[in-house]
């Protein structure tokens, strides 16, 4: 069959698919005003969570502060009940040479002293002291246990109820026997029983000043 005999065929075709579109669009325009269309579904819109957050209060800087067992405070091993010196390793310490810091606050009439990067969880139990030394000598010495027995044998151990050592902000806290209008050379300390009769510990000194910050331990510790 020629192309040309082929023609009657495709205008055939042309005219039936024009039949369908022409009917299509018709049954399309009789829907009614009235009848709903169809629609998209709407996505709500994305609500971000309201966040809450609150920095825990920190306490501040100061700069009547000393790292513990650093020159020239010192690192050391007593008999206790000879009061002389031992031979040690610097392992049996309660803390590393310099990684703890003294820093030093005032808090209801008081010297409070904060242990700066000391881990108890490490440490064991500890008897922290602290006393202030002028030109009388030492003076409002005192030590107590972060956890009963620490002090046991320390002639030092304070009966003061409102003396004594407090876990905040993550760091140990003293609250001293040594009066905050008090001015000299400010020790703090931790120490450590042995188990042969022996304490092991180290020491920090700094000047006192009257520009030490003074702090709210309720509203610091929650306590």
């Amino acid at each position: 069959m020629t192309k040309s005999a082929l023609w009657p065929f495709i205008l055939a075709g042309l005219v039936a698919l024009g039949a369908c579109s022409s009917n299509s669009a018709s049954i399309t325009d009789t829907i009614p005003e009235s009848t709903p269309k169809p629609t998209e579904t709407p996505i709500p819109p994305t609500v971000e969570p309201t966040v809450t957050s609150s920095t825990p209060k920190e306490l501040p800087i100061t700069s009547t502060s000393a790292l513990l067992g650093v020159e020239p405070n010192t690192t050391y091993k007593v008999d206790m009940a000879t009061f002389g010196s031992l031979a040690f390793e610097e392992s049996e310490l309660p803390a590393e040479p310099g990684a703890v810091t003294a820093q030093w606050y005032t808090s209801g009439g008081r010297y409070v002293v904060a242990y700066v990067g000391l881990d108890l969880s490490e440490t064991g139990p500890l008897c922290p002291g602290n006393s202030i030394l002028t030109e009388a000598g030492f003076s409002n010495v005192s030590n107590a246990p972060t956890e009963e027995g620490a002090c046991e044998g320390f002639t030092t151990l304070t009966t003061d109820p409102e003396v004594g050592p407090i876990v905040c902000q993550e760091s140990l806290l003293y609250v001293t026997a040594i009066p905050s209008d008090q001015q000299g050379m400010l020790f703090g300390t931790l120490e450590a029983l042995t188990g042969d009769g022996a304490l092991i510990g180290l020491t920090s000194s700094v000047q006192s000043s009257p520009d030490v910050p003074e702090i709210n331990l309720e509203e610091l510790c929650g306590s």
